[in-house]
């Protein structure tokens, strides 16, 4: 397995996926920003948007998290050399959000 460096990246994405549409939050390293969206799940969409952010970071590389393994997401995604995927299980990120927020919440305010 090939270890790799955030610093390494332009920038961090994390995308949830839904079967209707799919959170994203971009980070871009070495800053304190962070920028979300949320787009469409159809190709259309995913391809436009895999575009977009290649436009915006050219020629460097770009971390994408998903908590999926295999799924049309991830087959789709796969597809851009631009796009490095970082797959995370979903049990662990259950049970990662239930030792940092005891509620189990998503989202830490």
């Amino acid at each position: 397995m090939k270890a790799y460096n955030v610093d390494n990246f332009a920038v961090l994405i994390g995308m949830d996926w839904a079967d209707k549409k799919h959170d994203i939050c971009e980070h871009p390293t070495g800053t304190n920003k962070y920028h979300y969206t949320v787009i469409k799940h159809t190709p259309e969409a995913l391809h436009e948007w895999a575009m977009d952010i290649k436009q915006r970071y050219p020629e460097q590389k770009i971390a994408i998290v998903c908590e999926l393994k295999k799924g049309p997401l991830i087959y789709a995604l796969a597809k851009y050399d631009h796009l490095t995927l970082f797959t995370v299980n979903p049990c662990a990120v259950a049970k990662y959000r239930q030792a940092f927020t005891p509620s189990g919440a998503k989202e830490i305010n």
